[in-house]
């Protein structure tokens, strides 16, 4: 018997047999330590990959930047983030940045090495906690990226930034919240400003598949949640913006299926697929953490996906 593969998944093939090694990375001693630390969400890989990174980035700080911290932007007394952005912007692309932590942990400070790195870079750079499981529940985490972004069309002009040209960005747990918003028009604000989405690493895109931790998924989703209507691979219509989708090289399997199946939704959406990126010889902690060192080829990755749908939006206005 022959096997057909539809178009889409005949160019997804293509584009994931291409070699990532052929881009090139400034800090080979860093990568090949991470080589030996393993795909798998072990805590040696995670603990190694953070104090790696963490020695790297010491004595980082907020020299040349202008920053407001904790700005309350909803009641509950996770609803905070933090603005990052050159001195004397204005009228900038701006990015909202939404952290992982499996829907249960995580802070905005854990990516505040990303938010600098795109502050300098001249991004109005924003970080948000949200409200995490098992306090919260499907679709919180999303409904916080929404009043987010309702705070940050009336204010975040006071700091620079342009309201008109957000692009929202979210690692792992938070690419499942941005993909909830964006997707899913019945949690969207009109006028939200928001002009490009990056999924990077997306976990449980389609909740009916194989999950990293599903008895962790279980907090956030629900016991018994509809698994299909939770499934943001089935919602990908609601709204038809211009999407990146991002992974490490060295991702967990799970995390390779879930990115697959969230790309092959958005190719059967459109005909073709979206943009797609990796960052050579990371995982799914370093894809993050490593903002902020010489290794800047995935960043100039998202920031030139950013600088376009600025200058797009802007011939549209």
């Amino acid at each position: 018997m022959t096997t057909r593969l539809s178009l889409p998944a005949l160019m997804l093939a293509a584009v994931l047999a291409l070699p990532v090694s052929a881009q090139i990375t400034d800090t080979p001693e860093a990568l090949a330590a991470l080589q030996g630390l393993g795909r798998e969400m072990s805590r040696e890989m995670v603990g190694g990959t953070m104090k790696l990174y963490g020695q790297m980035l010491a004595g980082a700080d907020d020299a040349g930047l202008a920053v407001a911290a904790d700005q309350p932007y909803g009641p509950d007394a996770r609803n905070l983030l933090d603005l990052r952005a050159p001195e004397g912007a204005a009228a900038l692309p701006v990015v909202l940045l939404v952290h992982g932590g499996g829907f249960v942990r995580g802070d905005k400070g854990d990516i505040v090495n990303m938010a600098r790195w795109f502050a300098r870079q001249g991004v109005v750079a924003v970080t948000m906690n949200y409200r995490l499981a098992p306090a919260a529940h499907w679709p919180a985490g999303a409904e916080d990226v929404g009043a987010a972004l309702g705070w940050l069309s009336a204010h975040v002009a006071e700091h620079g930034g342009d309201p008109s040209k957000i692009v929202v960005i979210g690692d792992s747990a938070g690419a499942m919240h941005v993909a909830d918003y964006v997707f899913r028009e019945e949690l969207q604000h009109a006028g939200d400003g928001v002009i490009g989405a990056v999924l990077i690493s997306p976990p449980v895109a389609d909740l009916r598949a194989r999950a990293l931790d599903p008895e962790r998924d279980l907090l956030y989703y629900g016991a018994k949640g509809d698994r299909a209507a939770q499934s943001v691979v089935g919602a990908v219509a609601g709204r038809e913006i211009p999407v990146m989708i991002a992974y490490a090289q060295n991702e967990p399997d799970v995390i390779i299926d879930q990115t697959r199946r969230m790309i092959e939704a958005l190719a059967e959406r459109d005909g073709r697929l979206p943009l797609i990126v990796s960052a050579p010889g990371h995982n799914h902690i370093s894809i993050v953490s490593h903002f902020g060192t010489a290794d800047d080829t995935f960043g100039r990755d998202l920031l030139g996906f950013v600088t376009l749908q600025a200058l797009l939006a802007g011939q549209e206005g």
